[in-house]
């Protein structure tokens, strides 16, 4: 602007003020004020989301998308008749997204992501009495970039009015044809080459025993079920290109999957409605490497989980309870009180009298651990299961007093002054979920009940190990104390409370509890409209009993340990390495927050590999393996694992790395191990 030089000099002070403001009104470049550079535009049916590093496609007819990632294309595919199970006027059928009557595009810029919305309502139902009936509903779904690395974020939400979705399944699945592999997290982690040659299927890693039950098992894919989801996501490598898909919002989710002999692997997100309805946004966030591999994925899984909390370390947990630092090199034992099988229940044996009981008292356990102090074991942790009033698994959650036949409540409190006198940490074997029918405060209220009294039982293990409802409510038997149900988990904790106030009152005081089952199974529904519980509240009520655990006894622990239950346990029992290439993805995300024993003494390769915990050998070679293993894990506990490699095509030699450099190095064929810099056992 030019000032005039005869100008009055309160019209220049004017003119320059509204020069300046002018100025300070005009818009700034996005980048200026931290938004994504990225535009939307679209062309010939097609929506295109472009950023520096990822170009995304929308396709208008079919809703396929692909993401163009440097040098690699990746396709998600297109709508198809089972997008989504809905429910509407009493009847249940499948849509496809793509037959929206209105599908409405738009761009969505929210500052801080950018892409497009699409709105999908007028859909027509598919139901036997209401054919081609408009129905009362609508979605939302959300493609947008975000941030300096270009994520993709994916957000579906359900308008749900007379109308609901039981299951959604959106994005579609990422065709994996032409990977080297898929990055899957079930179990402690697997990889499973583009062309495998076998079918595979995660959830079939189930425990040693249980394959003969596959064949008629009706167990579903879902978050937190250790055989198909120890963690919330999966990914793929193509080249030396990589991909992770994370399940932001894990609590009701669950992945379609597919591998057939020869491959290709298809695999994407499944929504699970919440108590009938899909409820509230669900959300997935892709990650685009230019070069990465597995140890990639589970590194930006790290950071995620270290943003959202879901990540507290072992240093955190040992500040917060300096207990658990005596877990460091310690090895686990496991002692067995009473083994009682209930009568007319599954495991009970009329033919075979013995096998249905069998006792160690008290008094002969507390023998072994002084037995065990004499062969060198100068510091365990002993967890003691079967102590309940009728034995291991009986009448859940009323345990108490302890069983008769092995002491009473005189034997176990001699139980604990052994564990005092030979500097063993000790606790309970636990469990409050399984709801028996003979526990004194049984009552059916206060069990799961299903959404209806027709439609097959969906409560798991019972889907696996033989099931059937009366009326509302899901039974099993197959445990040692016969018939069971599950219990509303929000009545967990106040069992909890009880049993061990009891404890106390009569002088017994643990120093922790392994609550059993918790970290295994998914979390369980219920229908039941005086005490609804949804999935998201059932694992509040559980984590509420591993504070109280952690605030009133001291260590806690859980079975298998999805990874939901990390923020509140420090130890878990092993899970499956898996059936395909097994990988330590979990560790690798989880070594320094949460230990894990992954072989223990037995499997003492894997053990090794991934700095597990060790537990107690029954031989001197294995008491070799338990020295070697405590030493490591003295060494290596409280640290990142920080890469893994395999080192032979075959995919047998392995190597891992921790934080100050530590190397484990296997060789499963010659049966041997080699770590840099080498350990100094104690004898």
């Amino acid at each position: 602007m030019t000032v005039r030089s005869g100008m009055p000099q309160a019209v220049k002070v004017a003119l320059i003020c509204c020069s300046s403001l002018l100025a300070q009104e005009q818009p700034l470049p996005r980048g200026q004020w931290g938004a994504p550079l990225v535009s939307v535009s679209h062309a010939d049916g097609k929506w295109l989301i472009a950023g520096r590093k990822n170009q995304v496609t929308l396709d208008n007819s079919d809703l396929a998308m692909s993401v163009q990632a440097g040098p690699v294309a990746w396709r998600m595919g297109p709508s198809t008749t089972n997008d989504m199970l809905v429910s509407s006027k009493g009847e249940e059928f499948p849509l496809r997204l793509a037959d929206a009557g209105k599908i409405e595009i738009t761009p969505l810029d929210t500052g801080a992501r950018t892409g497009v919305k699409v709105r999908l309502e007028r859909f027509r139902s598919k139901g036997l009495l209401t054919q081609g009936a408009e129905i009362d509903l609508a979605l939302c779904l959300t493609v947008c970039l975000e941030g300096k690395d270009e994520e993709l974020v994916c957000e579906a939400v359900a308008i749900e009015r007379e109308a609901s979705v039981k299951h959604l399944d959106w994005p579609k699945e990422m065709g994996a044809r032409g990977v080297n592999y898929t990055a899957l997290s079930h179990v402690r982690g697997n990889l499973l080459p583009g062309d495998w040659p076998q079918e595979y299927h995660p959830y079939r890693n189930v425990p040693g025993g249980q394959e003969s039950l596959i064949a008629t098992d009706t167990s579903i894919i879902q978050s937190n079920l250790i055989e198909c989801w120890s963690m919330s996501w999966w990914g793929f490598q193509k080249g030396e290109s990589a991909l992770v898909l994370i399940v932001e919002t894990s609590d009701d989710a669950a992945y379609t999957f597919s591998h057939p002999a020869g491959g290709p692997t298809r695999i994407g997100p499944r929504w699970l409605a919440s108590l009938g309805k899909l409820r509230y946004p669900r959300s997935v966030r892709l990650r685009f490497f230019p070069k990465g591999d597995y140890v990639t994925m589970c590194k930006r899984y790290r950071q995620y989980v270290m943003d959202t909390g879901q990540f507290v370390s072992l240093k955190e947990k040992i500040t917060r309870e300096p207990l658990v630092a005596r877990l460091i090199g310690t090895p686990h034992v496991r002692q067995h009180a009473l083994r009682n099988y209930k009568p007319d229940g599954h495991r009970y044996d009329p033919n075979h009298p013995e096998r249905n009981y069998r006792v160690t008292t008290f008094d002969e356990l507390a023998q072994q651990l002084r037995e065990m102090k004499a062969r060198g074991v100068e510091r365990a942790y002993v967890t003691l299961a079967g102590w309940p009033y009728l034995g291991y698994d009986r009448q859940h959650p009323d345990v108490l007093p302890p069983a008769p036949a092995a002491g009473g409540w005189e034997g176990l409190q001699r139980w604990v002054d052994t564990c005092k006198e030979l500097g063993y940490l000790y606790n309970l074997h636990d469990q409050y979920r399984d709801y028996y029918v003979d526990a004194p405060s049984y009552d059916p209220q206060f069990a799961v009940h299903e959404v209806d009294t027709i439609s097959p039982p969906t409560a798991f293990p019972g889907t696996r190990f033989g099931t059937w409802k009366e009326g509302y409510i899901p039974f099993m038997d197959y445990w040692d104390g016969g018939k069971m149900a599950y219990l509303n988990a929000r009545y967990a904790l106040e069992h909890l409370v009880k049993n061990y106030q009891l404890m106390f009152d009569r002088g017994i005081h643990t120093q922790g509890s392994y609550l059993d089952v918790f970290g295994y199974v998914p979390p369980t529904e219920d229908f039941n409209p005086e005490h609804p519980l949804t999935r998201a509240d059932c694992m509040k009520y559980r984590a509420q009993c591993f504070r109280w655990a952690r605030n009133n006894l001291g260590i806690v622990g859980t079975e298998a340990g999805a990874d939901w239950v990390v923020p509140y346990v420090d130890y878990s029992s092993g899970a499956n390495a898996g059936r395909c290439i097994s990988a330590p993805l979990y560790n690798l995300v989880y070594h320094d927050a949460i230990m894990t024993p992954e072989g223990g003494t037995g499997d003492y390769l894997r053990c090794l590999l991934n700095g597990g915990y060790p537990t107690v050998g029954r031989n001197e070679e294995s008491m070799e393996r338990m020295r070697q293993i405590a030493a490591l894990h003295e060494r290596v506990a409280l640290l990142e694992m920080t890469d893994h490699e395999f080192l032979d095509k075959s995919f047998r030699k392995e190597r891992s790395t921790f934080a100050d450099g530590t190397t484990v190095t296997i060789d499963r064929d010659a049966r041997t191990v080699a770590i840099e810099p080498p350990l100094e056992l104690s004898r």
